[in-house]
């Protein structure tokens, strides 16, 4: 059967005259051909997260600090001690890998998705790459503003109202005149040590002394400066610090020793020390991270499904309420369980999905697969001439804009002028 098809093909490219034959043969790939062509992608995409990844682990602990500052500020205004605790050993440099290999994922996104599109590009039509050209920049602003609305207002939001739902009231005790003083007779002893009385700063001192000690008011700890001790822990250790100190020279200058800051927690009596541990939290903000970011992808989703036919703005405008329900559990689901933060992302999300309806009725696919996104002169007249079809024949079409350009329309446009047989 195949070798009659073969020889019937043969025949009519014949009975055409070899000058004027127009077919190009594009070939095509094998199954080979394209895994190996795959796995020379993701080795490119490889490259560039994979160094990062390793350099951004020594950055990490400033990375680090900038998902604790929102914390430390809702403990701070709530009169919570400023610390997170690590439980193992191990939890530390382990947070810091996390942290190092979701930032260079993050910031080698752009290259992965290049790869990923220098792959599926040569089997795509040349009206089907401009959806690709508008949607991505899309998709990156929309994650930048995600990350901003994390960051600066649904983070510290949310901090403030766990943290101020947690914190125990302190107790209030009448404040002694100073002016009164009571009797103490010096004939006898009193059988209770004397307490000492810290002062209360709101800065540290400039150049404390070893043995000075105060309570810091705005961080509710007690502070005491004492002498660092050089402290070998074993023989390795030792060793290191001699070759160290041969190479660079002392570490400190024996006449005046290194001061060192110690400090205790105060918390309210009988109250809830909220002390959280690093692992956790920065598992807490990673994933609130990622449910925002993934929400503000509401637009570009629209976008695709009113593209090819399975929505329209009727449609949308019409099942308002539902989509408005649907946003309130997802809301509920990706932030912590507060009404809070759910309303502080759920706000958002309303307007994501308006501006979803906007950007269908002012970008429609047929204006994108034309290049006529941001042109304002009039449309072809073929293009003005067809009347838009739903592709699936789901929705309702509410305008009677020019439907997209088929493939055999386009591919025969592109080989016009080369000769027909």
């Amino acid at each position: 059967m195949f070798e009659f098809l073969r020889d019937e093909s043969s025949s009519a490219s014949g009975s055409s005259s070899a000058g004027t034959h127009t077919g190009t043969h594009t070939g095509t790939m094998s199954f080979g051909d394209h895994l190996q062509e795959l796995r020379g992608r993701v080795f490119k995409a490889l490259i560039v997260p994979v160094p990062l990844a390793i350099v951004l682990f020594f950055y990490a602990p400033i990375i680090r600090e900038i998902l604790i500052a929102p914390l430390f500020s809702a403990l701070r205004a709530n009169g919570q001690v400023m610390q997170i605790q690590a439980l193992s050993p191990a939890e530390t440099i382990s947070t810091d890998m996390k942290l190092a290999f979701i930032t260079a994922i993050s910031l080698a996104a752009p290259w992965v998705l290049f790869q990923l599109w220098k792959f599926i590009e040569p089997g795509l039509y040349r009206h089907e790459r401009r959806y690709v050209y508008f949607l991505v920049p899309l998709s990156a602003v929309l994650t930048a503003c995600g990350i901003a609305l994390f960051y600066w207002i649904l983070l510290p939001f949310t901090l403030m109202f766990l943290v101020n739902f947690g914190a125990s009231q302190p107790r209030k005790v009448p404040l002694t005149d100073p002016t009164v003083a009571t009797a103490v007779d010096p004939n006898v002893v009193p059988t209770v040590a004397v307490i000492p009385n810290f002062p209360i700063l709101d800065e540290d001192p400039l150049a404390p002394k070893p043995g000075d000690a105060w309570i810091s008011s705005t961080d509710q700890v007690l502070r005491v400066a004492v002498p660092m001790k050089r402290i070998a822990a074993n023989a390795v250790v030792e060793l290191s610090t001699q070759i160290s100190e041969s190479i660079t020279g002392p570490a400190e200058d024996p006449a005046h020793p290194t001061i060192s800051i110690l400090e205790i927690p105060l918390t309210v009596l009988g109250g809830i020390s909220q002390i959280y541990r690093l692992s956790e939290y920065i598992s807490f903000t990673l994933m609130l991270l990622l449910g925002s970011v993934i929400a503000f992808q509401m637009p570009v989703v629209i976008l695709l499904l009113g593209w090819v036919g399975f929505i329209s703005p009727k449609f949308l405008r019409e099942k308002r309420r539902w989509a408005l329900l649907i946003m309130a559990i997802i809301a509920a689901l990706v932030t912590p369980p507060d009404v809070t933060s759910m309303l502080l992302l759920l706000g958002p999300l309303m307007f994501l999905y308006e501006f979803g309806i906007l950007l269908l009725v002012l970008v429609p696919a047929h204006k994108v697969a034309q290049g006529r996104v941001f042109s304002v002169g009039p449309a072809p007249a073929e293009a003005a001439q067809a009347a838009q079809t739903n592709r699936w024949g789901w929705g309702s079409s509410e305008s009677n804009t020019p439907d997209l350009p088929s493939r055999r329309s386009i591919d025969d446009d592109e080989h016009t002028g080369s000769g027909s047989s």
